[in-house]
């Protein structure tokens, strides 16, 4: 049926003579399928002297036969086609390649069909061949368009209208809606299955070697006939509906995913797959996964009719290497912190938990924070997700009863900055101590005590240990 067999010349014989010694495989079906439906050719004047009876004894049940093409061409070996099929018991339906580019040529090739036909039954439909660029270059309005018009005035006739091209096309150029109500032969080689979200009444899927029916430059299109008995597609069944990849040297940040189309008499069992996030994973069309960044994404595996399964995916990357940057790691007794930890690689996304060696100088609270209980050492430990540790020593200290400064009173300028330098009674302790200015406006305060003049005016400074213990301090901001 492809455009270059019907424009053959001797050099394109030439050609498909040494394609056919390297014949290029077909997926398809399995030859158990095959032999489990109904299968049929096409043929038209490239196929030459037709051998119908030895078609039939191969198993080939039906047989759409070229009739003619454009405004003028009849295919020279039609009506010897059809006398021989009929007489070979196959069922025998017609095409007519067209060239039409409007609705009006459209409209034409199918009166010439009919004139063509000249009243002969058939028991097949009668397919409208939509092939050519030209009439792809007009836009899908105008190709469902040409389609309706044709296959309209075939059924006027009493015949069934049917209309042929490839899955792309269909999907590209034919508005399904538009041409739902008659039948659809779709062409699509070298796949399990067409990537077509609609039921199809036959399935071009090879062009194979037939014995008796081949064309001169070898092979002859084949057919997979579902009629009216096409099954659609109600669930998919996915092989996980979780997955963890892990990303990192020497892991494997790869996976494979299985899925299957139910029912099993399924006419259409081609699935789909495509990632819901392709930053955190790819899937190409066998399922095969590719993690690229941390995170959970949906993996989908789609029927052609849209009936979803979905696989949650969730990339982590897990540590080698864990750190305590805390600067300051004495606390007060009774005082309250939290450690942070600086994880190799950067990215990783383990979480830690503590553990101390002593619980009744340093305790770890459920929320994983550290609490001084008395005054003593004791040595934390840090353990990654993945089992990577490091220990750090917790001083505790007495809580300081008193907070105070030298300066009760000080005077500063514009721009100018002052530290408070708060000092705490002989070995007591605050890990944190907070800072507050009374007018942001007049002056401004760090979380390592130091003041910043802001404006002309007078303000209230407090420094505030753990456990409320504070103290303040009058400042004047002056020009």
């Amino acid at each position: 049926m492809s455009r270059l067999m019907r424009m053959l010349s001797a050099y394109v014989i030439i050609i498909c003579l040494v394609i056919n010694m390297f014949p290029i495989p077909v997926n398809a079906i399995d030859d158990q399928e095959a032999k489990s439906l109904t299968r049929g050719i096409d043929v038209s004047w490239f196929n030459r002297d037709v051998d119908f009876k030895k078609v039939a004894k191969q198993g080939y049940k039906s047989v759409m036969i070229r009739i003619g093409a454009g405004s003028t061409y009849t295919d020279p070996n039609f009506a010897d086609n059809y006398k021989k099929a009929g007489k070979a018991g196959l069922l025998r339906g017609i095409y007519y390649y067209s060239y039409a580019t409007n609705v009006k040529e459209a409209k034409a090739e199918a009166k010439r069909t009919l004139a063509l036909l000249d009243g002969r039954k058939l028991e097949f439909p009668i397919a409208f061949d939509i092939e050519e660029e030209a009439a792809f270059k007009t836009g899908k309005k105008n190709c469902s368009a040409m389609v309706k018009a044709y296959c309209e005035i075939i059924k006027k006739a009493g015949y069934d209208p049917a209309v042929y091209t490839s899955t792309n096309s269909f999907k590209q150029y034919i508005d399904y809606d538009s041409i739902s109500a008659y039948k659809i032969w779709i062409a699509n080689y070298e796949c399990d299955y067409p990537d077509y979200p609609h039921p199809y009444w036959m399935w071009q899927y090879q062009h194979k070697s037939v014995a008796g029916a081949n064309t001169v430059g070898g092979d002859c299109d084949q057919n997979i006939y579902y009629g009216d008995s096409f099954v659609e597609a109600t669930k998919v069944d996915i092989s996980e509906t979780k997955l963890d990849i892990q990303l990192g040297e020497g892991l494997p940040f790869e996976a494979d995913l299985s899925a299957s189309v139910g029912p099993d008499d399924a006419s259409n069992k081609h699935i789909n797959w495509y990632s819901e996030d392709e930053s955190i994973a790819l899937v190409d069309n066998n399922g095969h996964v590719t993690a690229l960044d941390n995170g959970t994404v949906n993996i989908v595996a789609s029927s052609v009719n849209g009936v979803e399964a979905k696989c949650e995916v969730t990339v982590t990357t897990p540590s080698t290497a864990i750190e305590i940057i805390n600067e300051d790691l004495t606390i007060g007794k009774g005082e309250t912190i939290e450690l942070s930890a600086a994880l190799t690689p950067s990215n990783s996304t383990d979480a830690f938990y503590l553990k101390s060696s002593d619980e009744s100088i340093v305790y770890v609270n459920d929320d994983g924070s550290l609490k001084g209980v008395k005054k003593g050492k004791a040595t934390v430990t840090a353990t990654t997700d993945s089992g990577k540790t490091t220990e750090v020593e917790i001083t505790v200290k007495k809580a300081p009863w008193r907070v105070y400064h030298n300066k009760l009173y000080k005077k500063i300028k514009v721009g100018d900055t002052y530290n408070m330098d708060i000092k705490l009674p002989k070995n007591s302790y605050s890990n944190h101590i907070e800072y507050y200015s009374q007018s942001t406006k007049t002056a401004e305060i760090d979380d390592k005590g130091n003041i910043t003049g802001k404006s002309e005016g007078w303000c209230l400074i407090k420094a505030e240990a753990f456990n409320g213990k504070r103290t303040w301090t009058l400042l004047v901001v002056e020009k």
